[in-house]
This record gives C-alpha cells, sequence and structure tokens, in this order.
C-alpha cells in the first residue's frame, strides 16, 4: 500500500517515472517498495461521440493520511508526470482512503 491507478498514461510513461516516484512514495510514507503498486489501467475517453486524448488521472488508494502528506503525495505524482510529459499537461490525482479494517492481505485485516 499505496496502489495507484494511472488512466490516459502511456506504458512507456509509467515505466519511466516508476522507479522514481516509487522512491519518493517510500521516502514521504516510511513504506516499503514491495507494497507500492502502480498499475496501468486502458480506457477512452470520449466526449461528443468522438474518442480524444485525455490527460493523466491518476488514483492513490492508500490507508488515510494527514492531510499535509497526501498533499505532498499528491505534488509528487504531478511532478513527475509533467516531467514526463511536459509542464502544459493538466494533472488530476483523486485520492481514496482507506481504513486499515476494510483492507485485508491473505484473508486477515490490518
Amino acid at each position: 500500500m499505496p496502489h495507484l491507478r494511472f488512466r490516459a498514461v502511456s506504458l512507456d510513461t509509467l515505466k519511466e517515472i516508476s522507479a522514481p516516484l516509487l522512491a519518493d512514495l517510500c521516502a514521504l510514507t516510511g513504506g516499503k517498495p514491495e507494497f507500492v503498486t502502480m498499475e496501468r489501467v486502458e480506457s477512452h475517453w470520449v466526449r461528443d461521440g468522438e474518442l480524444e486524448s485525455g490527460f493523466p488521472f491518476v488514483e492513490l488508494h492508500w490507508f488515510a493520511r494527514p492531510q499535509e502528506i497526501q498533499d505532498e503525495a499528491a505534488g509528487l505524482i504531478t511532478r513527475h508526470l509533467k516531467a514526463a510529459l511536459g509542464e502544459q499537461t493538466y494533472v488530476v490525482v483523486q485520492v481514496f482512503p482507506i481504513d486499515k479494517s476494510a483492507y485485508y492481505s491473505n484473508g486477515e485485516h490490518y
């Protein structure tokens, strides 16, 4: 934990940012790299019946943390994507806090 889901981000871009982003997230949270997952979700953006390219949209699923840690995590995800895609890139990060009792690993909750 955390688990990040990326939409409108190419596999090549995700591969490019994954190692430095992982290092920054672990430094911020004190978490272990083996518990962080990054997933690219295939999606299609449609507006008025036409496909459009969309913009990077990242879901951050993790155990609830203080607002300042959440803000920093969203900021570093955004910075890594902008560094790879250009500063003009519009990036959205949506945080999904998870209560530890609602997260199960091998059938046991935290």
